[in-house]
């Protein structure tokens, strides 16, 4: 049976509906809009504006403000510099809100389809390549300066940004006209903003377009970087197959006060001294680090340890595997360089000499393992604590080490068949982004697939153990000889000097030196040797006159207080090396220096 509705009925329930559906398209995901703008960039002022449309009826929204950025292992409480935060429905109308925790605010929606949300970042952290602004031009690491839903993470978002008088934006976003996009919010934050007036110069690879964009001036020459970069590029590619992007940008910031560089999903930041370039070993050293970030395009932007696929924005990501994303990138920026003809393979030679001295007088080698050392670093490497040296090893440094045992692991076992080169290009299409990352099982898993031998004892002692790496056996698969290059040892104490305007400090002092044994302590002001003046920069050389077994006096400060510290000179109980052709190389050793270097022996 049919029951009719009375007209009369019918339309008062259609204007009660109304202003319920007003605003609100059903079956359709929200949308969110960034607005950044940048009115008095003296200031160090970002003003920041996110609306969001087209919510579903609820009674709450979170917005969270990233506590760190990708790249760099460090809590970082980005909210330290939100200020002035408001919240509005779509009719203009204040929405109550408060904080649940330092980076969390909770709005009072009230069923609101539309909200908007306003707040200003103080920003002058270039240095720290998160977020700065100042009357010559703005960086902007998005995870510092915009906040996100969790549970609209994967929604497209829309940036548009006002630049201030004069200045324009280069980003690796898609877009133009200001206005930018994104498929998701982790998309998003992994493609920074640099807005001045910074010259952007266009080159391809492979027919894939590529910007150079530099910030600052100096004496760097743009056809020349642009020819060395893109030779990077191209040998990079090959390396590893094919290109992950679309478009790439490389921003470069020439500065006074240069800290680093930090890679990106389609774009990289490296910060420089302004007259770098003309100075080969300088220049050398930036191409260096430019290599390094791009390498980082695959090896932890494509392939990522289990801890981050997908992020934790709000916390650490501990993880035993930064050691390869890190570690393992670090051995190959040098190699490359090599590889590339940038360097000589003596210079190549040479430079591995010195790491090999790092790696054997670090203290914190024998310490704290290389798998450790990646979990820790959120509370240690990262703090730079006075016992880094003593008690930490360095997922950098020592995983650079560790990633050239592995890679000659592979190439002995195999006859020179498979290497590491090998290994990381099956880890990247076995474990591709988004699925979930790796662990290192998974590395041993590809080691021993490659191999057809078990990698068990070189794990145990090499990665979750401290065992001292085997150099001189390493070396001599690719016919290469470990040397001391000094005929005597020389006299050594064990602390660490650093200059402070007029002041020297002692920064470091070595577990089980003559420095230890005599009560020296890190923080000491050093104002004496033998009761005559010193200075960083000529203890060694006043060092150099003595021998094993002298005594002598440093005189220092120690909380305002002046104290007399009696010395007896060591030998240095690592001695410089170097690393030379064995004259007696075998085919198979020769194939595998070659292999290695990419070079004719």
């Amino acid at each position: 049976m049919k029951h009719s509705i009375p007209i009369p009925a019918l339309l008062l329930c259609i204007l009660l509906w109304l202003p319920i559906c007003q605003g609100r398209s059903f079956g359709q995901s929200p949308t969110i809009l960034y607005k950044l703008a940048m009115p008095k960039p003296s200031t160090h002022l970002f003003d920041v504006e996110i609306r969001f449309e087209l919510l579903p009826a609820e009674e709450s929204l979170d917005v969270i403000l990233p506590v760190w950025r990708p790249g760099r292992y460090a809590i970082l409480d980005f909210a330290s510099g939100i200020q002035n935060f408001s919240a509005v429905d779509g009719h203009g109308r204040p929405l109550a809100w408060r904080k649940n925790d330092k980076s969390t605010w909770e709005i009072q929606c009230q069923g609101t389809s539309t909200v908007d949300v306003t707040y200003k970042v103080y920003a002058d952290e270039f240095t720290m390549r998160t977020r700065g602004l100042n009357s010559e031009h703005g960086f902007v690491d998005e995870t510092s300066v915009f906040m996100y839903v969790e549970k609209y993470r994967n929604l497209p978002v829309t940036l548009e940004v006002e630049p201030f008088h004069g200045w324009h934006v280069t980003t690796g976003l898609e877009g133009t006209h200001n206005k930018f996009t994104a498929p998701s919010y982790d998309y998003f934050i992994d493609c920074p903003l640099e807005i001045g007036t910074q010259k952007d110069f266009s080159f391809t690879v492979d027919d894939v377009p590529h910007i150079l964009s530099i910030e600052g001036e100096g004496n760097w020459n743009a056809d020349t970087l642009v020819r060395d970069i893109g030779k990077i590029v191209a040998f990079v590619k090959n390396f590893w197959g094919e290109f992950p992007y679309k478009r790439y940008v490389f921003l470069v910031e020439c500065m006074s006060n240069p800290t680093g560089a930090t890679e990106h999903l389609n774009s990289t930041i490296v910060q420089t001294g302004s007259f770098i370039f003309r100075n080969p070993e300088s220049y050398h050293s930036f191409l260096r680090n430019v290599t390094h970030e791009y390498f980082h395009t695959w090896n932890v932007k494509q392939l990522r340890p289990h801890a981050i696929d997908p992020y934790d924005f709000t916390k650490e990501n501990y993880s035993k595997e930064y050691w390869i994303a890190e570690g393992t990138t670090s051995y190959y920026d040098g190699l490359l360089m090599e590889r590339l003809g940038f360097i000589k393979p003596d210079e190549f030679l040479s430079a591995l000499a010195d790491v090999i001295r790092d790696d054997r007088q670090r203290p914190g080698n024998r310490v704290q393992s290389v798998s450790e050392a990646s979990f820790d670093v959120w509370v240690k490497d990262s703090r730079g604590t006075e016992q880094r040296l003593n008690a930490e090893s360095n997922f950098y440094a020592k995983g650079a080490t560790v990633s050239m045992a592995l890679d000659f692991q592979l190439r002995k076992l195999t006859l020179n068949k498979y290497s590491l080169d090998d290994l990381m290009r099956t880890m990247l299409k076995r474990y591709p982004l988004s699925r979930g990352g790796y662990t290192l099982g998974d590395v041993q898993q590809v080691a021993e697939e490659l191999s057809g031998t078990k990698f068990g004892t070189f794990f145990d002692d090499y990665i979750y153990g401290t065992r001292p790496l085997p150099w001189e056996e390493m070396l001599s698969w690719a016919g290469l000889e470990l040397s001391s290059k000094d005929s005597t040892k020389k006299p050594w104490v064990g602390m660490g000097l650093s200059g402070m305007g007029e002041r020297t400090m002692i920064w470091n002092v070595v577990a089980g030196s003559p420095a230890e044994s005599a009560g020296v302590e890190v923080g000491d002001e050093l104002l004496a040797l033998n009761h005559y003046r010193v200075r960083s920069s000529d203890f060694m050389s006043r060092l150099s006159e003595m021998k094993a077994g002298d005594v002598f006096t440093i005189t220092v400060f120690r909380d305002d207080k002046l104290r007399d510290i009696n010395i007896t000179a060591g030998v240095t109980p690592v001695p410089v090396y170097t690393v030379g052709k064995a004259k007696s190389a075998t085919p198979e050793q020769r194939a595998i220096y070659e292999s290695w270097l990419g070079t004719k022996w």
